[in-house]
This record gives structure tokens, C-alpha cells and sequence, in this order.
């Protein structure tokens, strides 16, 4: 019924990187391996990457400044190190970006519009207009909204029915509550976002004004715009691609493509961006051990200064710019983030810092020709929803044998996305042992405990030895 989200934000879907991971083919084995090019002076400037700010770039980026350089660089599509710069020049008087966006017309403040509402209107209020007014094609809306069981972004159409909330309510919308609804979408365009405090259907907050009715007029247009900012975004991305060629190689970029092919298609969480990010670094220490064990041919090719280029806060800095054409807000919001945190633990430590540290290890992925999975009636509480239909769901892994069941939620499709994640955790153990996620938790806690036992034994021994001076 609801089906993941591919994008959800200011940027909506971007094709530009789709497109370049539709099609990806695995690494080239040793005997298909090719001569590394790396590029000339000319072609390592990073003027040939720049993209130009727009106006209503500048605007969007002034209006949500209170965000965090990650969530804008998100929003908008684009790298941190470029939004921290822009943002400088914004506040700098003398800067030409300050003067043309408050030199000419000023930038639409809804603090100081008094024909705009300072309240968001709650999503209900936005809901039931599209289901009341005639005007208004319903089956154009969908919302977006988190998932019951898993934190994870689902997509609805407005007319669809509700088969997994209970209740008397037929539509799924209504029947939904209120604080899981994240956005309303017309066709493409976001019209109502609780995050960004933006309302197109009725206007208030950052709608500025501009209403439902104003929106579908135009939509044409700014689909244009859409679409022509795409193909900006997909040229863009060819040069960062070739930036990139020129620091990984070849073979790795392929590897750091289908790494991110592999992360849109499955169902990540903070821990798989963690796994991702780790094994992007990777990739970059072993090109730089790679260029040490050939002599630095790329020394022999460029001077110092360009050399010094390659540190890791240039290539993250290069990697978040990638990163900011993903897709899925969500996700490159959570990979920024990882990325940012990575670019502060270099920086305090002077740009030394490998990021070895360990991180819990990916969770193994399941085959659907290994698992053998079965629908059983239901038992105790929940009424006839559970005892009288088959969504109780035992599912085994073939291989090793390992089993699990799952009757958690009313919903059959929910109960079967538990029991896979429970699986993988469980098969994770299996072959990692004290590796795998449950074994550090299990060692975290094991760790914890004897620390406070220790703190306590120490505590008591001190307060004995103050009771005994005291005493004497």
C-alpha cells in the first residue's frame, strides 16, 4: 500500500544521479584492469565544478538559515563546504551576493508580511480541503508520511484505503495520525512540509502567499525549471566524477558507484550510512597507499601546492558535493551528516586521523531463494484481526536453519518486514559471533556493568576508610 519515498524536500527527485547509477557494472577484475589517467593542472579546478547561485537559491538559503549547514546543503542540493561559503558572502555587506539579494527587491520575510500567517495550518485543515474542494483533482495529491514499525519515509496515495489502521475511517489519509504526516505532494511538488514550515495550499509560514490554486497554474513551469535544473545538476556531476577519477582511480570510482547503487535500493538505516561512509574512506587510503607504493606518479606530474589537494578534506568536501545529488533528502541528510562528522574528527586531530575506528559491521543481506516463509493464524491478544487471519509470520533461513517468528502488528506486510530485520540480526550472530551487532552490544553491556560495579566497590571502600577516620 505505501511505498518507500525516492525524495522529499526542497530538491525533490534529482534524475541526475539515478541516471548515472541505472546502469552500473561491477569493478573490473585484475585482467580487465586499465592504466590510471590522472589529470593535468588544468583539469584539477575546481572552477570547473562550480555551479552557479541562483536568486532563489539565496533566498531559500537566508529564510532557512537556521538550520544546520548539513539540512541546507540537503535542501539544496549541494555540497557543505560551498553552503558555508555562501552563507558568508550573504551576511558579508559588501559582498555582490548581499547587495542583489537585498540591493533590489527584498527578500520575502514572513516575519514582516502581515497579509501572511505566522502559523503553519495543520495538515487536516490542508487534507480536508483537497477532499472537499472541487477544484482540486484528489487523485493528483499523495502524502508522506513515517512508517508505523520501521523510521522510515512511506509515500500514499490521497485516495488510497485504509486496510491496516483500525478504526471506522475508509480513507488512509484520515485515518492516519496527524503527527506522522511529514508532507502533501502535488504530482511532484511538495505543497506542505511540517519541517520546513511550508504551506502552498492555504499560504501561510514559507508559502509566502502563494496558494494551491497558484501552484497548479504554474506547475508547468516550474516543471521546466525543475527539469532544466536536472540536466545542471547531471553536467555537474560528470565534473565531480572526473574529479574524482583523478584522486580514486578508475577501479574505485566503479566500486564507489555501485556502493551507492546498492545503499538507494535497500532499506538503510544509520548504520549502513555508517558502513557506506567507512568504506568510501577506505577506497580514498588505499588510492593514497597505492600512489606511495608507485613512487607518487602523480607528484612527478603536479607541483606542491596541487598535490596538497588530495588531503581527505578536500576529497570529503568533493564526496559531500556528490553526496548532495542523491535522490532521497533523507538519505543524503544522514550521509551529510556522517560526512560532517568525519571532516570535525580530522580537523581537531590536524587532518591525520584515518577514521579507523571500528563500526559495527553491515548486516548481512538475505536471499529470497534461501527463506522459507509461512502465514499462521494468530493467538492471543488483538481480536478477531489477529485470530481469525494468517498474520503471524515464521520465517526460516534455509542454509543455516536459523528461525524466526513475528506477530507484532495487525498488518501482514509489517510483521514480515520485522521478521526480516530480525532475521538478518540473527544471521549477523551467526556468522560474526562477538563481531556482530548483538555480540558488541552484549560486550558493550558486559563492559558497563563491571565499570559500575567497579565505581561502587570504589565508593564503599572510600566511604569505609572516611568512616574510620572519623571513628578515630
Amino acid at each position: 500500500m505505501a511505498r518507500p519515498v525516492l525524495l522529499f524536500g526542497m530538491m525533490l527527485r534529482s534524475l541526475a544521479f539515478t541516471r548515472a547509477f541505472s546502469s552500473l557494472k561491477p569493478a573490473p577484475s585484475n585482467f580487465q584492469r586499465r592504466v590510471v589517467h590522472y589529470a593535468t593542472s588544468d583539469e584539477l579546478k575546481m572552477d570547473n565544478i562550480y555551479m552557479e547561485w541562483s536568486l532563489e537559491d539565496d533566498k531559500i538559503l537566508h529564510n532557512n538559515r537556521h538550520l544546520s549547514p548539513v539540512r541546507l546543503a540537503s535542501m539544496l542540493g549541494r555540497g557543505m563546504h560551498g553552503v558555508e561559503a555562501r552563507m558568508k558572502k550573504l551576511t558579508n555587506v559588501d559582498s555582490t551576493a548581499y547587495r542583489r539579494l537585498f540591493g533590489g527587491e527584498d527578500i520575502q520575510n514572513t516575519d514582516t508580511d502581515e497579509n501572511i500567517s505566522n502559523k503553519l495550518t495543520p495538515v487536516k485543515e490542508v487534507l480536508r480541503r483537497i477532499q472537499w474542494d472541487p477544484t482540486l483533482p484528489a487523485s493528483s495529491f499523495s502524502i508522506i508520511h513515517y512508517d508505523r514499525v520501521e523510521d522510515t519515509l512511506c509515500e500514499t496515495p490521497f485516495e488510497a484505503e485504509n486496510d491496516s489502521i483500525s478504526g471506522k475511517e475508509r480513507q488512509f489519509v484520515f485515518a492516519l495520525p496527524e503527527h506522522r504526516i511529514e508532507a502533501v505532494k502535488y504530482l511532484d511538488r511538495i505543497v506542505w512540509n511540517k519541517e520546513l514550515r511550508l504551506d502552498s495550499v492555504f499560504g501561510s509560514m514559507n508559502g509566502k502567499g502563494e496558494t494551491i490554486d497558484k501552484v497548479i497554474e504554474n506547475y508547468d513551469d516550474w516543471k521546466r525549471e525543475k527539469e532544466e535544473k536536472e540536466e545542471r545538476n547531471r553536467l555537474r556531476q560528470v565534473e565531480i566524477l572526473k574529479e574524482m577519477h583523478t584522486i580514486l582511480g578508475e577501479m574505485r570510482v566503479a566500486t564507489l558507484k555501485e556502493m551507492s547503487s546498492n545503499l538507494l535500493r535497500i532499506e538503510w538505516d544509520s548504520e549502513e550510512v555508517k558502513d557506506y561512509v567507512k568504506r568510501v574512506l577506505m577506497l580514498y587510503f588505499d588510492a593514497q597507499k597505492e600512489r606511495e607504493d608507485n613512487g607518487s606518479d602523480v607528484a612527478n606530474a603536479l607541483d606542491e601546492e596541487e598535490e596538497d589537494t588530495f588531503d581527505i578534506i578536500y576529497f570529503l568536501n568533493l564526496f559531500s558535493d556528490l553526496v548532495a545529488l542523491l535522490p532521497d533528502e533523507r538519505l543524503r541528510g544522514e550521509v551529510l551528516l556522517e560526512v560532517e562528522s568525519v571532516i570535525n574528527r580530522n580537523q581537531e586531530s590536524g587532518g591525520n586521523s584515518s577514521d579507523k575506528t571500528s563500526q559495527p559491521s553491515a548486516l548481512p543481506e538475505l536471499n529470497e531463494d534461501e527463506l522459507e516463509e509461512k502465514f499462521v493464524k494468530g493467538s492471543g491478544a488483538g481480536g478477531q484481526k489477529v485470530n481469525k487471519t494468517s498474520n503471524r509470520v515464521i520465517l526460516v533461513h534455509t542454509p543455516t536453519g536459523l528461525r524466526v517468528e513475528c506477530q507484532d502488528t495487525r498488518s501482514l506486510q509489517q510483521n514480515r518486514k520485522i521478521a526480516r530485520k530480525r532475521l538478518r540480526l540473527k544471521l549477523d550472530a551467526f556468522i560474526n559471533g562477538d563481531a556482530s551487532r548483538a555480540g558488541q552490544k552484549a560486550t558493550k553491556a558486559v563492559t558497563k556493568k563491571a565499570k559500575n560495579k567497579a565505581r561502587s566497590k570504589r565508593r564503599r571502600r572510600q566511604k569505609n576508610q572516611s568512616d574510620d577516620e572519623s571513628n578515630n
